[in-house]
């Protein structure tokens, strides 16, 4: 299976985009949050998931490893596909989608462009156990996620690629213990003046 894809973007659309790693060209449907924050030519990193159908064989990509693993649980549920999935990931954050179904809030779920009432309610009463395990996990990866961004766009405006600041910000070990921005961006540094 293939987990993560690091490599170059070579071009991006509504719902996809085209990253080239070891000479191969991979299409990968990704929610608004990925779409937003990718530049042509510079280095991404994706968590993906590989779905296999009859026809089909389809990559979705992730910013962070939560969000894929919350993709896999939307799926899980009967009568719901990638598509919905990757359009509930992109409406809504992970502590938003954890919070309506734990909170039994199909009016949330509902919000999301071609997910019914009775979807909403599915994803509820089949996820319902699950999802209130994660909650917490949940909110501290989205201020993870949005901590890497602060600190991607205080390394560019210092004048670092975008390539240069996201393997800086990989290397940095304060990724897995809670930091704020200002701490990732100084260690982020510090491994750019090894360089």
């Amino acid at each position: 299976m293939i987990a993560r894809i690091r490599g170059q973007v070579i071009s991006f659309d509504a719902g996809s985009v085209l990253v080239e790693t070891g000479g191969v060209g991979y299409r990968i449907r990704a929610p608004e949050s990925v779409l937003s924050s990718v530049t042509i030519d510079e280095e991404i990193v994706l968590y993906t998931e590989l779905i296999i159908r009859q026809d089909l064989m389809q990559l979705y990509g992730f910013l962070i490893p939560e969000e894929t693993d919350m993709f896999r649980l939307l799926i899980s549920v009967s009568h719901i596909g990638p598509q919905t999935g990757l359009a509930i990931i992109s409406r809504l954050s992970l502590p938003e989608i954890c919070d309506a179904i734990s909170q039994k809030k199909p009016e949330v779920l509902t919000q999301v462009q071609g997910l019914g009432k009775k979807g909403a309610e599915r994803i509820i009463l089949e996820l319902q156990k699950k999802v209130s395990e994660l909650s917490a996990q949940y909110s501290n990866a989205t201020s993870s996620s949005s901590q890497v961004q602060d600190t991607l766009l205080a390394l560019i405006s210092l004048g670092y690629s975008r390539e240069e600041a996201l393997i800086a910000i990989e290397r940095t070990k304060s990724l897995k213990i809670k930091a704020s921005s200002s701490d990732l961006v100084k260690e982020a540094l510090v491994h750019l003046r090894k360089k």
